[in-house]
């Protein structure tokens, strides 16, 4: 198991895959291996048989639960883990395919809008983190600041260099987006202010706009660790949630267009942003009484 997994994220490097792709596929392709040992015994795995993929799918969309809610994997989830198997088909098993994208499981257009958060929320994060006054309080307020009115993912704000940021002119240069884009992203005065009382207290020597005591860039799970204190009683806030609430906000004010939405959140399809256009639950909720 251990050589196949290994040859797997060679191959995965060779083709320039990002860290986190590569992490997500090999823990999908190690838990297709626990269920094959599991199911089998000591049978040595040869390769990729299309039998063991049906009843793979099988046990994926019938048996197996998910941790955090206890119910069966959505669709998702299942075609999250069957894509990596139809990767590691198309790496090591190119000569037979047994596993395609015809496998994955149709996901009918979401409607509603991916976003569940208020403005009045958010604004109640961002003064809690304000007001903890701790010796990060100002950094973890620009970070928050930045994702929730840019738009920025966590990893980006992370990534940011003090080079990167101008807030004279009013913009963030982004040069670590996904897929290894990079984008201009116009700020507004809520982040600059929020950025400019940040560096008045940043007495550390670091290349980066953000960064630990030491000068080096911030782990994820420290500002996931700031998510996790801060976030209101009863409703926990992540950062991915920020990014939300920045595109459906930009739309349902009017402030931007949708292809300027588009840009400012570094999109790489149009049809991602149109998403925002829709109603939240909650908005749909109330249509709902209205029957």
């Amino acid at each position: 198991m251990e050589q196949w997994i290994k040859d797997f994220v060679d191959r995965l490097h060779l083709e320039g895959k990002s860290d986190k792709t590569i992490k997500q596929y090999s823990a999908s392709i190690k838990e297709y291996f626990q269920w094959f040992y599991g199911s089998y015994g000591d049978v040595e795995f040869k390769k990729l048989y299309r039998e063991n993929i049906l009843e793979y799918k099988n046990y994926l969309k019938n048996i197996k639960r998910s941790k955090r809610s206890g119910n069966n994997l959505d669709a998702k989830s299942v075609n999250s883990k069957l894509s990596a198997l139809i990767k590691f088909n198309e790496l090591l098993q190119a000569d037979n395919i047994v596993i395609s994208k015809a496998d994955l499981i149709k996901v009918q257009t979401e409607i509603i809008s991916p976003t569940n958060i208020t403005k009045k929320e958010v604004e109640e994060f961002r003064q809690r983190i304000l007001q903890s006054e701790g010796c990060s309080a100002k950094r973890n307020y620009a970070i928050v600041t930045i994702m929730a009115y840019a738009g920025l993912r966590i990893s980006e704000v992370l990534q940011l260099k003090k080079v990167d940021v101008n807030t004279t002119a009013n913009q963030i240069r982004v040069t670590d987006g996904k897929g290894e884009k990079q984008r201009t992203v116009i700020i507004n005065s809520k982040i600059v202010s929020a950025i400019r009382e940040y560096q008045k207290s940043d007495h550390v020597e670091s290349e980066y706009l953000f960064h630990n005591s030491k000068g080096k860039i911030l782990n994820p799970s420290t500002i996931n660790k700031v998510f996790d204190e801060f976030s209101i009683e009863g409703y926990h806030i992540h950062p991915h949630m920020l990014r939300h609430f920045f595109c459906y906000n930009a739309l349902e004010s009017g402030a931007y267009s949708i292809n300027e939405v588009s840009n400012q959140a570094g999109h790489t399809s149009i049809k991602t942003t149109m998403r925002y256009l829709n109603p939240n639950l909650d908005a749909i909720k109330k249509k709902a009484e209205l029957l």
